[in-house]
Formats: structure tokens, C-alpha cells, sequence
């Protein structure tokens, strides 16, 4: 989608007419600053003049934390892993085959202290723990590449996660988002000043960096390197030209990279968490509101017409930045619990508990779905006759902010 719209981020020259000065009134471009804006760099309060053309947007980065059972067979997997490890050490990796025919390689290094083991598949990194089954924190770890993203999107990259992992012998459980890069790339003609990104933007973040060249920023970062969120505003031409990463033109539709720029919001699992982000489905579900909270309350870029930052107009162009959520998913108003970590809806915990049937079908030597279910609910009958579920509901009801009921069968009477 193109935008034109009169004047430019840096250049006078080519702007046209300046706007009017501030107590003026706007003449049919709707131009008008106040007075607070005048000792702004004028050149920097002009928007674009060439507009802006929207290439594409997604998730650039994402790695998911994975609840996963491993069969009888772990403690002897477990072995051929360190092997391999070992082996791969002073090497540029190890290849090897896993039985679904999908080639990796075993790398000499991970992330210590939790995950032992390092597998790259051609589509991401996979980060293996020891434990058996899962814990109260993930047991893998995997960071998928943009290429594969891009090429393949996430749902696919995932399910070859999945395929994969199953031919090592595990049985994922859930996984759990840990880290997303939200992005959308735009075309603009001319370059994005410093003066104009200093003096347009309204953050809730003070940390403030730019990668500059003279004065047009490579990169505009915002927030603290390990922060929960951080912005990037960069220009992606250059970054594919230096990273080799030409296969983005045909994304792009482009035969040229100059003059395309990159919105990107780098977000953590604890900033996941706070919008109840805990599985797959919460992200398909919440990723569009995210994205309306990164751009319409974390960070923008607003004309200064207004004393008040919060009243500001957005640009122009930010407004389409912010127009993208739908295309993340639904583009629904979230919350963000900074208090603490939003709990889990219902449809986590029936994923969590569906996930497991199958291990369990497995332990009990039936393929049967009923009669699973049956001896599971029998279990759990068994577990909860000698504790007081009564006591413990009540607990979890006002954690919740809700009123226990009261009433109902005793937990022994069943």
C-alpha cells in the first residue's frame, strides 16, 4: 500500500512549501505546530514526500521453549548425544541423519547449565536438557531462523520441530513462546533522519541508541539491550546487503534494497507472559494486540502539535505501522499484567493435560482413547483422596480475584 503524503524526513529541498509556522493555520495539508515545537530543527517536523509503499510484515525471530516426554529409550539416546558431542569438538560440527531423513549437525557448544545438547536443523536451533520427563521449565529449546519464517511461516517450521523431535523419541507436550520478533518493512524513499526520529517519537523507554552514518541512523534502537522489549528502526537495505540475505528482494518484490526500512519489536518471555501469551494458540490468538500495544503504547512516532505527548497526532505513516495488527492476527485491545505474570486461561490447562494422555496411554499399554481417559480420571480420583481439593480450590479461586463457591460433593464422597 503506497502513501503519498507532502515533504520529507531530512531533505528541505525536497519538501515543497513549509509548514506553517506554529500559531498559523494549517492550510489544506492540515499542517500546525504550537509553539512547543519551535526550537525543533525545522527540516526534522517534515514528513515524507515520496509516501511509503508496505512490503511485507511477520515474525522475523522465534524461539519456543518445548515441554517434551522422552520413551524407555533416553538414557541410551542421552548416550549417543554426548558421543557425538564429544566427537563433533574442534570441528565445524558433526553431521548426522535423524530417521525421518532430515539431516542436522551436532554442535560442541550449548546453553549451559540448562541444555546439554546442540542440534542445528537447516530451519533452527534445537537445545536439549536431560531431564526426564519435564520439570516446571522447558526440557528443549529452539531458535527458528528468519529464512525459514519467511519461506516456510511458523506454523510449518513447528511442525517440522515436532516431526523431528518425535524421531529422536519424544513426545511434545506444548510449546511454549519464549522470544518473538515482530517486524514490518516499508519502503521509503529517502532516508530517515536523526532530527526527525528525535524529535517525532513518544516512548514509555528513556534508553535511547543509534548506529549512525553522518547523520542518517543505521539504526535506531530503543530500550536496553536485554530489556524485556526492544525497538529496532533500521535500515534493512544495508543490513541484507552487509548479511548476504538477498533472498528477501523476492519477498520484498524488489530488485534493489535501497530505501527499505524496518520496524522490528523484539519481545521476551516475560513480556509474553504479562499478556497471557503461554502457548502457541495464546500467540496465534494475542499476536495481533501485541502488536497494537508495541506501536500504540510502548513506542510511536507522533507529530508535535500538542504539549501533552499522549495527545499528540500519530504521523502518517506510523498510523499504517500500527494499521499492520490484523496481519499478525486478531487486532483485539490487551492488557499488560506488570504486577506479575498473567495466569493461564482454561485452554492451556486442557492442552497441558490432553498433551500428556497419549504418554500415559502409552505406560498403561492401551491405544485406546476411552479407556485412557477413563483410568486417568481413576488416577486422579486416587491422588486427590487423601488431600483436600476443597482447600486448594479455594486458594487457586482467590489468587484468581474470585469468590470460591461453596456447596458441592466432598472430594472423599465420589
Amino acid at each position: 500500500m503506497s502513501q503519498n503524503y507532502p515533504g520529507n524526513f531530512s531533505d528541505p529541498a525536497l519538501a515543497g512549501p513549509l509548514p506553517p509556522h506554529a500559531g498559523e493555520r494549517a492550510d489544506e495539508t492540515g499542517w500546525a505546530f504550537p509553539c512547543m515545537a519551535e526550537s525543533v530543527t525545522r527540516h526534522a517536523l517534515i514528513p515524507f514526500q515520496g509516501g511509503w509503499t508496505f512490503l511485507l510484515c511477520g515474525l522475523d525471530s522465534f524461539d519456543v521453549g518445548g515441554f517434551v516426554e522422552w520413551d524407555d529409550h533416553w538414557e541410551q539416546t542421552k548416550s549417543i548425544l554426548q558421543g557425538q558431542k564429544d566427537a563433533s569438538c574442534g570441528k565445524d560440527g558433526l553431521i548426522d541423519i535423524l530417521a525421518n531423513g532430515r539431516p542436522f549437525m551436532h554442535r560442541p557448544t550449548a546453553k549451559p547449565p540448562n541444555y546439554r545438547f546442540h542440534l542445528q536443523f537447516p530451519e533452527y536451533h534445537l537445545y536439549l536438557a536431560i531431564t526426564n520427563p519435564p520439570r516446571k521449565s522447558p526440557n528443549v529449546y529452539l531458535s527458528f531462523n528468519s529464512e525459514a519464517l519467511w519461506k516456510l511461516g511458523t506454523p510449518e517450521c513447528l511442525q517440522l520441530a515436532e516431526s523431528d523431535l518425535q524421531s529422536l523419541g519424544g513426545s511434545l507436550l506444548y510449546f511454549q513462546p519464549s522470544r518473538c520478533d515482530l517486524a514490518a518493512d516499508y519502503f521509503i524513499p529517502g532516508d530517515l533522519s536523526r532530527a526527525f526520529l528525535e524529535s517525532h517519537k513518544v516512548s514509555r523507554s528513556r534508553k535511547i541508541e543509534q548506529h549512525l552514518n553522518d547523520t542518517t541512523p543505521e539504526t535506531f534502537y530503543v530500550g536496553d539491550k536485554g530489556a524485556p522489549i526492544r525497538l529496532r528502526i533500521y535500515d534493512k537495505g544495508k543490513e541484507i546487503t552487509h548479511s548476504k540475505k538477498s533472498w528477501f528482494l523476492s519477498l520484498w518484490d524488489l530488485q534493489d534494497p535501497a530505501c527499505v526500512w524496518r520496524t522490528e519489536y523484539q519481545v521476551r518471555r516475560a513480556v509474553l507472559k504479562q499478556f497471557g501469551v503461554n502457548t502457541i494458540d495464546d500467540l496465534q490468538a494475542r499476536l495481533g494486540g501485541v502488536w497494537r500495544y508495541l506501536t500504540e503504547e510502548w513506542f510511536s512516532l507522533r507529530l508535535p502539535d500538542q504539549a501533552k505527548q499522549d495527545r499528540r497526532t500519530v504521523h502518517p505513516w506510523w498510523e499504517d505501522v500500527q494499521g499492520r495488527a490484523d496481519q499478525f492476527g486478531p487486532a483485539i485491545s490487551l492488557q499488560r499484567s506488570l504486577d506479575g505474570e498473567q495466569p493461564p486461561d482454561l485452554a492451556w490447562y486442557i492442552s497441558h493435560i490432553s498433551g500428556c494422555l497419549p504418554s500415559i496411554a502409552a505406560r498403561l499399554g492401551t491405544n485406546d482413547f476411552k479407556e485412557a481417559a477413563n483410568r486417568l480420571y481413576s488416577e486422579m480420583c486416587n491422588y486427590w483422596f487423601n488431600r483436600d481439593f476443597q482447600e486448594e480450590y479455594a486458594k487457586r479461586a482467590i489468587k484468581l480475584g474470585k469468590h470460591p463457591a461453596t456447596g458441592g460433593a466432598h472430594e472423599k464422597e465420589w
